[in-house]
């Protein structure tokens, strides 16, 4: 029987030698006409046959291969390129590469792959031509065994990417890889590196990375002996410690490298209850003497610097690129030095000298070398240095790229001077400083990117601190309290003639004058999200060149035809434009129609597919603008009422309310009056189930404080009610603007305090403004303002807005009425 069994499999083999394996897979073709298969997330769990067969790539990622079977790929023989990431491989059979002679890269990473388990050797024989091979992050358990994996017939091989196994040997099939240069060790599970541990490589690497090693790895000294060669060393966040990394480099004294990059080695957290990073000229003895282009130190916890350690280079006209950023040491005494010796660093180009002296959230690191660095630190920790002697630094000429971020410090640079620079990329961003540095062009500048983010009034008017920069593109003036001088009618971005993008978030604008941004006939890109707007700034209209709109994160509830009509006669003009809206508290209603409709048939690119959330008017309910738009009359079947719909009903009211008026009055008068009692009453009620945190706030200007005190008094010792204002419940260190917003929206009514010194309080404006959006959202129930020492007549403009819905009251000069004032109030609130 089991004879029987054995030649009926066999004879179906030989009739049947494959199984047909359909997929529909995305073939694209490159400018160069090479074919493309894009098979991700098919849920295959083999190799696809009905492909074409002259495809140069195939994209397997994202299914459920558990194997690779023989001959998988026998049809496909021009592939040069196969990534079959994120699967569940943990077999592969000694033919499952058959055929693919001209095959040059080979991704299997993140599978069951085991680099210790045993493989047929022929199983990689057939791929002579394979220069890059990955097979990381397939160890899922601590392995203790040594590599096995054949890859000693990978002759032509250039780079290799593997797991790294605790007590990790190296078998001898690694030392015939004559042609690899580039070893990448993933997934690092080491705890020792012995000087023997690499000795199996080839002398030929170039490029020894070794990244994401969570536990503390003790090197001995001599580890990177084997390389010789080497050119580019990367331990970015592995648990090394800063001193170790140091010292294995002594077998490389008085060379060149390409790269040493040291970033996040040493970790404060590390439980081995290592020390904190001071340098040392011992520490820096070796590699004070190699020629180094790139050096990165960002983020080791250095928190001293000790004789000028930093400054000892013997080469520094080979730095190209150097980042210190994330360290906790001060600036003072040395640091003079420094930025006289980068002076003398005659060909660097990027400097990144950012997040001193704390250790900021999530700070963000240049990756000038790699690409695939782990950048996120999520500790906060540290303190302030010591006071720094504020100096003045010289840009060298040739740098073209110069960071200077999140700096803490009493006064660190008094000024930033470049001299006919060729400096392209300026960030001067989140000064904690006493004064703002001066920045100083002298001669010819080439700026094309400029942040001052987080430097608040930067642009104030008549400020001689910016230059003019005719080459900048990008500026970017995120947290910089723009709010003010936005409202002003003066050109504030005279100096950038001809930028392309503007980054003005996060500002708390709720109005921009169209005289403020002058004539910026190039701007493409203008980021005004998460800012306060409630209609969008006839301002941008003026901008005819503009083809990505950002208005994301503010209080529009609609948006005009007109603003549309731009949006898309721009569209037309360039062929493309790119509108985010999302987060903001649309209204779906009758005067949003022209919007609904807008975002059915526009080719704008909307974010969020034009799919927003908003307030159904007509069902007081939250629902999408496309689900609206697209069922839209049920929603708003009265909006469209027909003229001689309405005129009818006109004439016909007109006609029989003069017959009916007196007859219903009277017959019903019982029910009407219990109709609006009732409904009065359900009002009220709602009102009480709303969640305040406060039942009034009070607006005020300096000169009524004793006022305010009385008025508090009064409401909270004797009516039994809580009051909020800005002496007492504002939470210190907190954004004004924020805390006032917030204030409001968490109190039941407001009282404006019009006294007269109001018209220089440039608040008042705003918080009117809150109020206005608060009313329309029915949280703001009543708007009270009581005018003290004013007369009516010089009442700020801003009032007229809101004055259909204020409760005014004339407070008294003389004590008889006063009582009876304060009683008004009472009756009117409560």
């Amino acid at each position: 029987m089991d004879d029987m069994f054995t030649f009926m499999v066999l004879c179906f083999t030989c009739v049947c030698p494959y199984i047909t394996v359909f997929a529909k897979c995305n073939i694209t073709l490159n400018l160069f006409g090479h074919k493309a298969a894009l098979c991700r997330y098919q849920g295959l769990t083999s190799v696809p046959t009905n492909l074409p067969p002259d495809i140069m790539k195939l994209d397997l990622s994202f299914n459920r291969l558990s194997r690779l079977d023989s001959n998988g790929f026998y049809r496909y023989k021009y592939l040069e390129d196969i990534i079959i990431d994120h699967n569940s491989i943990n077999m592969l059979h000694h033919k499952a590469f058959h055929g693919l002679s001209l095959l040059k890269h080979l991704s299997l990473s993140r599978n069951n792959l085991s680099v210790s388990q045993s493989y047929h050797h022929e199983v990689f024989e057939s791929l002579q031509s394979l220069s890059v091979l990955d097979i990381s992050r397939n160890m899922k358990t601590i392995n203790y065994n040594p590599y096995k994996i054949p890859v000693g017939r990978l002759s032509n091989l250039r780079e290799l990417s593997i797991d790294l196994v605790l007590n990790a040997t190296f078998g001898h099939q690694f030392k015939k890889l004559h042609n690899l240069q580039v070893l990448k060790l993933d997934y690092c599970h080491v705890t020792h590196l012995y000087n023997n541990t690499f000795s199996e490589m080839p002398v030929n690497i170039r490029e020894f990375h070794m990244t994401t090693c969570k536990d503390f790895v003790v090197i001995e000294s001599g580890v990177l002996v084997p390389f010789p060669r080497l050119k580019l060393l990367n331990l970015t966040n592995s648990n090394i410690h800063l001193a170790q990394a140091l010292n294995i480099l002594h077998p490389f004294q008085k060379k060149s490298m390409d790269a040493l990059l040291f970033r996040g080695i040493s970790h404060a957290e590390s439980k081995q209850g290592l020390d904190s990073v001071i340098l040392t000229p011992e520490m820096m003895s070796y590699i004070s003497t190699i020629c180094i282009k790139t050096l990165d130190l960002s983020d080791n916890d250095i928190i001293l610097v000790k004789n000028k350690s930093l400054v000892l280079f013997k080469h520094p006209e080979c730095f190209e690129n150097v980042m210190l950023s994330a360290n906790r040491f001060s600036l003072d005494n040395w640091a003079g030095y420094f930025f006289k010796f980068v002076y003398t660093m005659t060909n660097i180009k990027i400097i990144d000298f950012s997040y001193f002296p704390l250790r900021f959230k999530n700070p963000i690191f240049l990756d000038v070398v790699t690409k695939d660095n782990y950048t996120s630190v999520e500790q906060v920790k540290g303190k302030w240095g010591r006071r720094v002697i504020p100096i003045a630094v010289t840009v060298p000429s040739q740098i073209l790229f110069l960071r200077i971020t999140h700096l803490m410090a009493k006064n660190a640079f008094r000024e930033i001077k470049t001299i006919n620079s060729s400096l392209r990329h300026l960030e001067i961003s989140y000064f904690e400083t006493n004064i703002f540095p001066l920045l100083t062009f002298e001669g010819s500048n080439s700026l094309e990117y400029l942040d001052l983010s987080g430097i608040s009034s930067v642009l104030t008017i008549g400020d001689r601190k910016i230059p003019t920069f005719i080459h900048l593109k990008t500026i970017i003036l995120k947290e910089t309290n723009l709010f003010n001088v936005l409202q002003t009618n003066s050109s504030i971005f005279s100096f950038c003639p001809n930028i392309m993008n503007l980054d003005i978030s996060y500002n708390y604008i709720w109005k921009i004058e169209t005289k403020s941004f002058g004539q910026l006939h190039n701007l493409k890109r203008l980021n005004l999200s998460h800012n306060l707007f409630e209609t969008v700034p006839d301002v941008v209209t003026t901008f005819y060149s503009i083809v990505e709109l950002d208005l994301s994160h503010n209080q529009l509830t609609t948006i005009g035809k007109n603003i549309l009509d731009w949006i898309s006669s721009q569209h037309k003009e360039h062929g493309t434009f790119q509108l985010h809206l999302n987060t903001n508290p649309f209204i779906c209603s009758c005067e949003s129609i022209t919007l609904l409709r807008w975002i059915l048939t526009t080719d704008v690119t909307l974010d969020n597919n034009g799919n927003y959330s908003c307030w159904v008017s007509s069902r007081n309910s939250i629902n999408y603008t496309r689900t609206v738009a697209e069922d839209f009359h049920p929603y708003f079947v009265d909006c469209d009422t027909t003229v001689w719909i309405k005129v009818g009903i006109s004439l016909l009211v007109s006609v029989l309310s003069s017959v009916l008026c007196s007859a219903i009055l009277y017959n019903f008068r019982w029910r009407i009056m219990f109709f609006f009692f009732r409904n009065f009453r359900r009002f009220a009620e709602k009102g009480l189930e709303l969640n305040f945190d406060y039942d009034v706030y009070v607006s005020y200007s300096d000169d009524c404080v004793s006022f305010v005190k009385d008025l508090q008094e009064k409401v909270e010792n004797d009516w039994g009610f809580k009051v909020c204002f800005e002496d007492r419940d504002f939470i210190v260190g907190e954004s004004i603007a924020n805390e006032r917003a917030t204030s409001i929206n968490r109190c039941r009514h407001i009282i404006f305090l019009v006294t007269p010194s109001i018209v220089k309080n440039e608040w008042t404006r705003f918080e009117i403004e809150r109020a206005k959006y608060e009313k329309f959202s029915k949280n703001l129930q009543k708007i009270v303002v009581i005018t003290r020492d004013i007369p009516l007549d010089t009442v700020p403009m801003e009032f007229s807005t809101i004055w259909k819905d204020v409760l005014l009251i004339q407070w008294p000069s003389e004590k008889e009425d006063v009582q009876m004032a304060w009683q008004k109030l009472r009756l009117w609130f409560f």
